[in-house]
């Protein structure tokens, strides 16, 4: 096989796996990898200071901030969480429906980075977690991370139920300045033989 046939199999494989839910089987069950979170695990959130606003319902999260639900975990500067109260009026933001407060969504903001247990990552400037369905969006100079393998671009958008990554480009204001296209990039890594 030619060089270069190998490089474009390589590099269409892992376009292939960055865009497409992996599954793997255990015991007959197909297991999403790649991108993922359990919707019914808690969200356990740790910062250096926290904020609550009862009257617009959030509750901000400052410095060092880490968020983990299951095997995705999110660091950044700041984290904003709405929500919404239940029934009864209580400081549980376990997101039941009995009373307490739901999470509705989850803004972060300063050095995001969202990771998976299975060497993926992304970085942005911001992101925004919508907790119902399950899906993250990423903005402003992301990279995704799968190994060695980088993806660029403007804005990231993740369906944590699928695992499927969608990454978009568009011009940012330092594009000029940095020789940016404005178009997503790429650099895959060639397996050796």
């Amino acid at each position: 096989m030619s060089g270069n046939l190998k490089k474009f199999l390589a590099l269409s494989l892992f376009a292939l796996l960055a865009t497409t839910p992996l599954v793997h089987a255990e015991e007959g069950n197909p297991t999403p990898v790649g991108f993922h979170a359990d919707p019914d695990a808690p969200i356990e959130i740790e910062a250096d200071t926290l904020e609550v606003e009862q009257n617009s319902e959030t509750a901000t999260f400052i410095g060092r901030v880490v968020a983990i639900q299951g095997p995705l975990r999110l660091t950044s500067d700041r984290l904003v969480v709405t929500y919404a109260r239940g029934a009864e009026d209580n400081t549980n933001t376990g997101g039941n429906d009995e009373g307490g407060a739901n999470i509705k969504r989850i803004r972060a903001t300063g050095n995001v980075h969202v990771m998976s247990e299975d060497d993926q990552s992304a970085d942005g400037e911001w992101a925004i977690y919508e907790v119902a369905n399950s899906v993250i969006t990423m903005g402003d100079a992301v990279v995704l991370r799968q190994g060695e393998n980088v993806i660029r671009g403007k804005r990231l958008t993740i369906d944590l139920n699928t695992g499927q990554a969608r990454v978009d480009g568009g011009v940012s204001a330092t594009d000029g300045e940095n020789g940016g296209s404005g178009r997503v990039r790429g650099l895959f890594q060639v397996p050796q033989e």
